[in-house]
């Protein structure tokens, strides 16, 4: 393979990673309400290393307009979350 032929396979390589983690919203560690099951059930996406407690609570309440949110279950979900941020938090709004 030519010196040429190398060098526009890696550009292309790299180009195409670029846009496949861009689409797959994978670019961004920050946490955010991920799929909601259902109207009383809300979600968020995390990744444990960039995100503190304090945060996902003031993101929950938000989520629930100011209302406390109770926790209903916590862990890993790959199929809910992207790979880079693949803790989800459930939660419900209001109530004990």
């Amino acid at each position: 393979m030519a010196t040429d032929d190398r060098h526009r396979a890696g550009r292309f390589s790299a180009a195409t990673l670029v846009a496949a983690l861009s689409l797959a919203g994978c670019t961004s560690l920050d946490a955010f309400e991920g799929p909601q099951a259902n109207d009383d059930e809300h979600t968020l996406c995390y990744n444990r290393a960039e995100t503190t407690p304090d945060q996902l609570h003031a993101l929950a309440t938000e989520a629930c307009n100011g209302t406390a949110p109770r926790l209903l279950r916590q862990g890993a979900d790959f199929s809910a979350c992207p790979l880079l941020v693949p803790m989800q938090l459930a939660f419900a709004c209001g109530g004990s």
